[in-house]
């Protein structure tokens, strides 16, 4: 199922095309299979990419269902990275000399039963009542969620009816994020990764950033479809948060599944996450 929810950017076409180069001083890495470009409008930090954009693109480079990412720096917008073979099946993505994100096959968290998904039209409403609308904040031109992003997606989560631990967005494609009429394989990931955000941190205006992202594309969506995503949070242990998200179609089928750990950065006042993000 994988390689068919790919687009342009197959993994099957990155590795088929893969070329042996120099490893990295230092350290025994695989053979280079692509490379990573992030465009410098997918921010989701002012200055660093969207993690789901980022890990989406990165997970294209590892032929399974369901991929984990983890972004163990942020990545650079506008800036060619290197994209090598872990030689185990999986990915490493390199900015000179560091390694800035791993990739590998992954599985979903089956232990948690799947909240029933909000309508659009909820989905809508609570996007109305983002609690961070208008505010200016260090995710506040992020590229999904940002509420003031004129040539943004707009997913931007709100707080699901009755619930605290619970967030919903709606999601309608834009060709703006789609090749030959589906949205692109990242765009779906990124679309997941700003709901997938802890409902808690939310509420209490917790600066988090997303660490490591397992998802799973049932199928790229139609341009202009309408979609709703909904995620629960799992568990916290201190600044740690581990979330899931689901997408679905109008029918109530299953597009996308989504894990993540999302992690809240230690010094919350604002003019330091300002520095610590630019």
């Amino acid at each position: 199922m994988a390689s068919s929810t790919r687009d342009e950017s197959s993994a099957h076409a990155a590795r088929a095309t893969a070329r042996a180069t120099t490893p990295t001083a230092g350290a025994t890495v695989g053979a280079r299979i692509g490379d990573l470009f992030i465009e410098r409008t997918l921010n989701g930090p002012r200055r660093h990419a969207n993690g789901g954009f980022a890990a989406g693109s990165i997970a294209q480079h590892v032929e399974a269902d369901s991929v984990t990412v983890v972004l163990e720096r942020p990545i650079p917008l506008a800036r060619q990275l290197e994209v090598r073979d872990d030689v185990a099946g999986g990915a490493i993505v390199w900015d000179g000399r560091r390694v800035v994100a791993r990739a590998r096959p992954g599985r979903l968290t089956g232990d948690h039963p799947v909240p029933a998904a909000p309508s659009f039209t909820e989905a809508l409403a609570a996007r109305a009542r983002h609690p961070l609308a208008g505010v200016r904040h260090p995710l506040s031109d992020c590229v999904v969620c940002g509420t003031d992003r004129a040539d943004g997606m707009h997913v931007t989560p709100g707080f699901v009816p009755g619930s605290s631990d619970r967030l919903v967005a709606p999601w309608t494609v834009d060709v703006r994020f789609a090749h030959a009429g589906l949205a692109r394989y990242p765009a779906v990931w990124a679309a997941l990764d700003c709901p997938s955000y802890p409902a808690r941190a939310l509420a209490e205006g917790t600066v988090c950033l997303l660490g490591t992202m397992t998802a799973c594309v049932e199928r790229r969506p139609r341009v202009g479809e309408h979609l709703v995503v909904h995620s629960w949070t799992r568990e916290q242990h201190g600044r740690r948060y581990e979330t899931s998200a689901a997408m679905v179609d109008a029918a109530g089928g299953l597009v996308a599944r989504a894990d993540a750990t999302w992690v809240a950065l230690k010094h919350q006042r604002a003019i330091g996450t300002m520095r610590w993000l630019r």
